[in-house]
């Protein structure tokens, strides 16, 4: 019913029972899906250890945990992990 109301759900709608109708179609489209879901997910990783590399950086050069959090909009309680995980790596 949303779909003879909207003409962009109608579109989607009718792309979706066409790709479904042929197989071969439909898991090529499955294939991109997942490359663009697998991309994403590799560049929010590395996004991630970045960001935690920064604060391990910064830690490292005595600034203050707060500051951190700011710069790199990580939790205190975020930081205070990567300080213990430092600390415990020194003692190695």
């Amino acid at each position: 019913m949303i779909a003879k109301k909207d003409p962009y759900i109608k579109s989607a709608y009718d792309q979706l029972q066409r790709i479904s109708q042929d197989e071969q179609k439909r898991l090529e489209y499955e294939a991109r899906e997942k490359a663009i879901l697998d991309y994403n997910q590799g560049m929010f990783e590395a996004e991630q250890r970045g960001i935690r590399n920064t604060a391990r950086n910064l830690f490292s050069l005595g600034v203050d945990i707060h500051v951190i959090a700011e710069a790199t909009h990580l939790s205190i309680a975020e930081i205070e992990a990567l300080k213990n995980e430092i600390m415990s790596d020194e003692l190695l």
